[in-house]
């Protein structure tokens, strides 16, 4: 008995269409590690803070706020260095990592835009301001208007870095994670205390409200997006 020519087209479409989807998902598998990269990064920023996660009541902040977000740093020097020597390692690493899964399994992504993107606005970050020697402006409150100069932060290339990874990834999450990541630097480093929340947001006419969270609680919540995405690209790859 000679075998149905349309059940042959249609095993042979569906094994096509196995064989494509396994090769988008071992192509786009690579994103997890860069992912867990940065949140490592973020996380380990933490250590750069005089009181991560305890209330304090007194806060002196030095600008521009080079460990990341504006709290007390142990050491304005120490998170200088921090940055300004750990983007360009995680560079490092997202290269290497990327040059691997070619040779290994000929898997190309233009990681060089990722690299690009991370260093060039450090570099920019760093032509802007320099190491900080002035406490920030206490005459802000929260309705005097955003402190702009408090966007000079490491925090803006970490957030280009996951936008442009996304982005290359052809991977929505990512791209969101990494706006996620600069709309809370937006907002925490141009209020004054950080944290701080306008009236006009809450409806008050008042001088507004501040959330009580400390600078480690607001880099988890960076994070938890990128442990996420790392997770299911994790298994996404695994099961290519």
């Amino acid at each position: 008995m000679e075998p149905d020519p349309t059940t042959e087209a249609e095993r042979t479409l569906a094994q096509l269409d196995r064989l494509r989807d396994r090769s988008a998902r071992r192509a786009r598998g690579g994103a997890w590690l860069p992912a867990v990269g940065v949140a490592v990064l973020l996380l380990a920023s933490s250590a750069l803070y005089a009181a991560p996660f305890t209330q304090v009541y007194a806060i002196t902040a030095e600008h521009p706020f080079w460990a990341g977000l504006p709290d007390q740093q142990r050491s304005p020097v120490a998170s200088y260095l921090f940055w300004f020597l750990g983007v360009p390692l995680l560079s490092t690493v997202i290269a290497l990592w990327y040059r691997r899964r070619a040779d290994r399994l000929g898997v190309r992504v233009p990681w060089q835009a990722v690299v690009a993107g991370g260093l060039g606005v450090l570099a920019l970050l760093a032509v802007l301001a320099a190491v900080p020697t002035g406490p920030a402006p206490d005459t802000l409150t929260a309705d005097t208007g955003p402190n702009w100069p408090g966007l000079l932060t490491p925090l803006l290339p970490v957030a280009v870095t996951v936008v442009v990874l996304g982005w290359v990834e052809r991977s929505r999450s990512l791209v969101a994670a990494g706006v996620w990541i600069l709309a809370l630097t937006v907002w925490l480093c141009t209020s004054w205390p950080m944290g701080t929340v306008p009236s006009w947001m809450i409806g008050g006419s008042g001088g507004g409200g501040q959330l009580g969270w400390r600078p480690g609680h607001y880099l988890v919540l960076m994070a938890l997006p990128l442990l996420a995405v790392a997770v299911a690209r994790y298994r996404s790859a695994r099961r290519a």
